[in-house]
């Protein structure tokens, strides 16, 4: 390898090259791994549906004006379930700009004036300002839970968009023994021009496979936000949401509880969609160092693992470093065509968007940039306020911890 590419002898110099290359050449044979893992990832059962309609219960915790919210909360309501659905929308103020769509919807639904709601369909605004740890979203879940009258209680995010046999599917996936919660797995639906495509591809071609990957070798446990289905019963014994108060993965922590009961966190066999709103560079950045540095807080070595998704970036590199050497060039070939068959496979095994293939290149780069940022200090924006996060993952607000300090 180090004749072909320098096309010289062994020296010091050529050590950097020969590691780039070899970091190319793994993360070929990963991203050629990923692709297996999409192919074989479960298909959707047809019209999958429960032997039973329990009543159902959606959390939405709200906070701020979003591009779209109201559409994307309409699709919650908009199920062919045939059991009670009760949809609570909650904000910490009155004043927040979610809660005026959040109203509207209720009195739609109370008019009966959203079409393709079930006929048991109820819907309800708590504004609630207690406030009981670090993270926003916890606060609102906690408030909102004093509410809860489905024995299936399902969270989602506010981004978060469905089909209507999305409800239909969650409980039937709840059904077999020894399931404790159903999460589901998410493409990425672009809002705002070139920022957050860029943020959807990142979620769609390296999120996405990753996880297929992960859960292909048996090494993932996911539990994402973007959907959480569980029994009311299981949420009661793991202490509510209180446990997670202080946690930004409020998420990931929700499904090591569940495990903990002796339960399964099952991934669906279809995925939702996620609204990206990213409109400058600074958005996106933010938003995935937050993401980024959560997952290194919870798992080092995996995030540390990550370095090989970077296929393009390292076949780039490699030519770089290499002089053009005709090796390094094929080597980005090679890396090139697995990142655009895997892109190719994302798209035809998930329904979503279809992304840019000229994009590809940047994104990559893109991602590459972010992860070596993600171990820079600094703090992070989320819901409007500045946070530290711990080596735990336990969030405080920037203004506590100077508090703390002072004393």
């Amino acid at each position: 390898m180090l004749t072909v590419l320098d096309g010289g002898d062994f020296s010091v110099a050529s050590l950097p090259v020969v590691v780039v290359c070899v970091l190319a050449l793994v993360s070929c044979l990963y991203t050629l791994l990923s692709i297996f893992a999409v192919r074989r990832f479960p298909r959707e059962a047809p019209k999958a549906a429960p032997r039973n309609a329990p009543g159902v219960t959606i959390l939405k915790p709200l906070y701020g004006a979003e591009p779209g919210l109201s559409d994307h909360l309409l699709t919650f309501c908009r199920q062919s379930y045939d059991g009670p659905v009760q949809i609570l929308f909650g904000v910490h103020d009155a004043a927040d700009p979610a809660a005026i769509v959040a109203r509207r919807i209720v009195a739609a639904v109370r008019a009966g004036e959203v079409a393709g709601a079930p006929a048991g369909l109820t819907a309800e605004l708590v504004i609630d300002s207690a406030r009981h740890g670090g993270n926003g979203k916890v606060d609102n879940l906690i408030n909102l839970s004093r509410h809860i009258s489905g024995d299936i209680v399902v969270l989602a995010d506010s981004d978060i968009i469905v089909a209507p046999d999305y409800l239909n599917r969650l409980t039937a996936a709840l059904e077999p023994e020894g399931v404790g919660a159903v999460t589901c797995l998410y493409r990425g639906v672009a809002m705002e021009g070139i920022w957050s495509r860029l943020c959807a591809m990142g979620v769609d071609y390296t999120f996405l496979p990753n996880v297929a990957t992960g859960l292909a070798l048996n090494m993932a446990k996911p539990c994402v936000g973007a959907t959480i289905a569980l029994r009311r019963e299981a949420l009661d014994r793991i202490g509510g949401f209180v446990p997670l108060k202080d946690q930004l993965a409020d998420d990931f922590v929700l499904g090591a509880l569940v495990r903990g009961l002796g339960l399964k966190v099952a991934v669906a066999d279809f995925v939702v969609l996620h609204a990206h709103r990213e409109r400058s560079f600074a958005d996106l950045w933010r938003q995935e160092v937050r993401w980024a540095r959560t997952i290194r807080a919870l798992d080092p070595a995996g995030y540390f693992g990550t370095i090989v998704t970077h296929t393009l970036a390292w076949g780039l590199l490699a030519v770089v470093l290499a002089g053009f050497a005709p090796g390094a060039v094929l080597l980005f070939f090679a890396a090139l065509i697995c990142r655009v068959t895997l892109h190719d496979e994302v798209d035809q095994r998930f329904p979503g968007q279809a992304r840019s293939l000229a994009l590809a290149p940047v994104r990559d780069v893109l991602g590459f940039l972010l992860f070596w940022g993600s171990f820079l200090p600094g703090q992070l924006h989320w819901r409007g306020q500045d946070f530290s996060l711990r080596d735990d993952g336990v969030m405080a607000p920037v203004e506590e911890e100077q508090a703390e300090i002072a004393r």
